[in-house]
């Protein structure tokens, strides 16, 4: 008999190091993003990203995800589009294609920033751009700011969930793994989310990638499945994050609170 399995944060609790338990650690202002960035800041990225959406005319409405990796030069390589939901449109398809080219050719070297978190997963992490094309760009969130936003109350779930497996993080890296607004977002889904009868009835599993904003105010807006591991499951991970709690503290960029997006891996197995 095969049994559901989310992947939650018990297991990367157990692997990583448990998150900071005091109060005060959850409601701390927002913390510096140490990831890679691009040459220029996210106000380049988000013009390469723009040009790359243009490359076919008129540009399909709809957004697309696209992941690669960076090499240890920076260098952007093993371009992919994750396969959105059905019904899938050829067009924003083709077009996501000529964008992927177009960045593989005018992509500069990224500076890859702390490595602690590539050293604590045995691996860098794959690097999740958006492409959006049928919003003007100056309404484009960024892909990351200056400082991350702060979900105090996803945090405070986790430390109550976890309280009786928890211990101080001792170390740098433990400590930066918790720091991270993706890595919290990530964990406080996975808890929330429950496998659907239907799933296991026709034995989905994989990976939903999930895209939302987190507006000037920390409000969680725009949320939109971008990557399918089926259609039950794309509906569970769509319903949590609509009533994902609100960032007490959000994005900034050169001293501004901006509006940032997460396109984020909830996984989901059948064992």
């Amino acid at each position: 008999m095969k049994f559901p399995l989310l992947i939650l944060v018990a297991a990367i609790a157990l692997q990583l190091g448990a998150p900071p338990t005091s109060q005060a650690q959850t409601t701390a202002p927002a913390a510096a993003y140490t990831g890679p960035r691009y040459p220029g800041g996210p106000d380049s990225l988000r013009a390469l990203v723009y040009r790359s959406t243009r490359t076919t005319t008129p540009a399909p409405a709809g957004r697309m995800l696209v992941q690669f990796e960076l090499q240890s030069d920076g260098k952007a390589y093993n371009l992919t589009m994750v396969r959105p939901p059905d019904p899938i449109n050829p067009e924003l398809v083709k077009a996501t294609a000529a964008a992927l080219d177009y960045l593989e050719a005018h992509m500069l070297p990224w500076l890859l920033g702390s490595t602690r978190l590539a050293e604590a997963v045995g691996k860098p992490p794959k690097i999740s751009l958006v492409m959006d094309f049928a919003t003007p760009p100056a309404a484009w969130a960024y892909n990351y700011g200056d400082q991350q936003p702060v979900f105090a109350a996803a945090l405070e779930v986790m430390r109550t969930r976890f309280s009786k497996m928890q211990q101080q993080p001792e170390d740098s890296v433990q400590q930066s793994l918790f720091a991270s607004s993706s890595r919290t977002l990530i964990s406080y889904i996975q808890l929330q989310v429950k496998y659907p009868p239907n799933a296991l009835r026709y034995q989905q599993q994989g990976q939903v990638y999930i895209y939302f904003e987190v507006a000037e105010s920390g409000a969680i807006e725009n949320p939109q499945v971008v990557g399918t591991a089926g259609k039950y499951l794309d509906d569970e991970t769509l319903k949590i994050v609509r009533k994902l709690p609100a960032a007490n503290v959000a994005a900034q960029l050169r001293g501004q609170p901006v509006r940032v997006y997460y396109a984020l891996p909830i996984t989901f197995k059948i064992m």
